[in-house]
C-alpha cells in the first residue's frame, strides 16, 4: 500500500490473526462430520461456537486491567499458547462435553488475541490506524480462506477431522513462537511504544456513560453478526441444501473470505476521514446482497453472492473501531476492548439464533437475520455520521 510501512510487529500481528481465524472456522467446516460422529443437532453445533465466544467475552472484559498490569504483548503471547493447547485438547475430545471443555482454553486464548491485537496496531500507527487495521485484519480473512479450502479438501479426502485439528495446533504453536520472538525484539528496539495508562476502570466508566459509545457498540454487534453468520453457517447450508461434499461448502466460505480479503486490502487505500462513507456504502451493498440470497436457487449464483457479501462485510470490524477512536476521547486500548466486547456477542448470539431458527424452520429461513443486521448497521452509522460534533482528542 502506498506510503504504508509494515513493521515486524505488524507482520506478527497479521499472522497471529490468520491463525486465530483458522481456529474459528475449523469448527464450521468440520461441523457436519462432527455432528454425525457425536450425534448432535444444529443447536448443539451452534453451542460449540457459543461456549467459545462466552469465554472470549469474559476475557475481553478483564483484558484491559490485565494489559495495564502486564502489557499487551505478554498477554498476546499467553493467548497464543493457550489457544494452541485448546486445539490439541479439541482434537482428542471423546465426546461433546469434552469439546465444550476444549472451547474454554480456545475461548480464553482467543479472547486475549481478539482484545489486544488491534489496540497494539493502533499503538504502532496512531493517527492513521484505519488503513493499517484494515490491512492487518485482511490476514484474518486470509486465514479463513486458507483454512476452509484446505480443511474442506482434506475432509473430502476422508482425512479425520481430529488429525486436521492437530495440524492446526502445530501451526499455531509455531506462529506463537514467532510472535514471542518478534515482540521481544520489538521491545528491545523501541518499536513498541510505552503507552501504559492508569485507572483503566475509571476510563471504562467514562466510556460507558457516553451515548456515542453505545452507538458504536451496536454497530460492532451488527458488523460482527453479519461476518459470523456467513462464516459459520455458509458451509453447512451448502452441504445440507445442495447435498454436496465438504469441499463445496468450504469453497462457498472461501469465496466469502476472498471477498473480505480484497475488501480489507482495498480499504487500506481509504483515508481516515472517509471511513464513515466506506462503512455506509458497505452496509447498503450488504443489505442488497443479503436480500438477493432469497431469490437465487443455483449453487453457482450462491457462490457469487457469497463473494460480494464478503466485500460488503470486510471493512466493518476494523473501520468501526478506528472511526470510534477518532470520535471519542481517551486511550484507544480500553475503547477497542469494550467495542470488541460489544461485537463478539454478535458472533455467538447470531450463530446460536440461526441454529435455533434452522432447527425449527430450516437453515434458509435463518439467513433472514442477516438483512436485519445490515439495515440496523446502516441506520446506526448513518445517524452517527450526521452528527458533526466531533470529540476533541487530548
Amino acid at each position: 500500500m502506498k506510503n504504508m510501512k509494515m513493521t515486524t510487529m505488524d507482520i506478527a500481528c497479521s499472522v497471529s490473526l490468520m491463525a486465530y481465524s483458522a481456529s474459528m472456522v475449523a469448527t464450521p467446516i468440520c461441523l457436519i462430520v462432527l455432528m454425525k460422529e457425536m450425534n448432535l443437532n444444529l443447536s448443539e453445533g451452534g453451542g460449540i461456537e457459543a461456549v467459545r465466544t462466552i469465554l472470549l467475552i469474559g476475557v475481553l472484559l478483564i483484558s484491559g486491567l490485565a494489559a495495564s498490569r502486564f502489557g499487551k504483548t505478554a498477554l498476546l503471547n499467553t493467548g497464543g499458547f493457550l489457544l494452541a493447547a485448546g486445539l490439541f485438547i479439541y482434537a482428542a475430545a471423546p465426546n461433546y462435553p469434552m469439546v465444550l471443555a476444549a472451547m474454554i482454553l480456545i475461548g480464553v486464548g482467543g479472547g486475549l488475541l481478539e482484545a489486544l491485537i488491534n489496540p497494539l496496531v493502533q499503538d504502532l500507527h496512531p493517527g492513521d490506524s484505519g488503513r493499517y487495521l484494515n490491512v492487518v485484519n485482511a490476514f484474518f480473512s486470509v486465514g479463513v480462506l486458507m483454512t476452509v479450502l484446505s480443511v474442506g479438501e482434506l475432509l473430502s479426502r476422508d482425512i479425520p477431522w481430529r488429525s486436521i485439528l492437530v495440524g492446526l495446533g502445530v501451526v499455531f504453536t509455531l506462529i506463537s513462537f514467532f510472535f514471542l520472538f518478534s515482540s521481544r525484539r520489538a521491545h528491545k528496539t523501541g518499536q513498541i511504544p510505552d503507552n501504559s495508562y492508569k485507572n483503566p476502570l475509571s476510563h471504562t466508566k467514562k466510556l460507558l456513560k457516553k451515548r456515542r459509545f453505545w452507538v458504536f457498540a451496536l454497530a460492532m454487534l451488527c458488523g460482527g453478526g453479519t461476518e459470523a453468520a456467513y462464516t459459520f453457517w455458509s458451509a453447512s447450508y451448502i452441504q445440507l441444501y445442495y447435498d454436496t461434499l465438504p469441499r463445496a461448502g468450504a469453497l462457498g466460505t472461501a469465496l466469502f473470505a476472498l471477498g473480505m480479503i480484497i475488501g480489507r486490502l482495498g480499504s487500506g487505500l481509504i483515508k481516515q476521514h472517509h471511513l464513515p462513507t466506506l462503512i455506509l456504502i458497505s452496509a447498503a451493498g450488504g443489505l442488497v446482497f443479503s436480500l438477493g440470497f432469497f431469490w437465487i436457487s443455483g449453487l453457482i449464483s450462491l457462490m457469487v453472492l457469497l463473494f460480494f457479501a464478503g466485500l460488503a462485510v470486510a471493512c466493518f470490524w476494523p473501520s468501526i473501531q478506528s472511526y470510534a477512536a477518532d470520535r471519542m476521547e481517551g486511550d484507544s486500548t480500553m475503547l477497542f476492548i469494550l467495542l470488541s466486547t460489544a461485537g463478539i456477542p454478535g458472533f455467538s448470539i447470531i450463530v446460536w439464533t440461526m441454529g435455533k431458527i434452522g432447527d425449527t424452520w430450516g437453515l434458509k429461513a435463518a439467513f433472514a437475520v442477516i438483512p436485519v443486521l445490515f439495515l440496523t448497521l446502516l441506520i446506526t452509522i448513518g445517524i452517527e455520521s450526521r452528527n458533526s460534533a466531533k470529540a476533541v482528542k487530548p
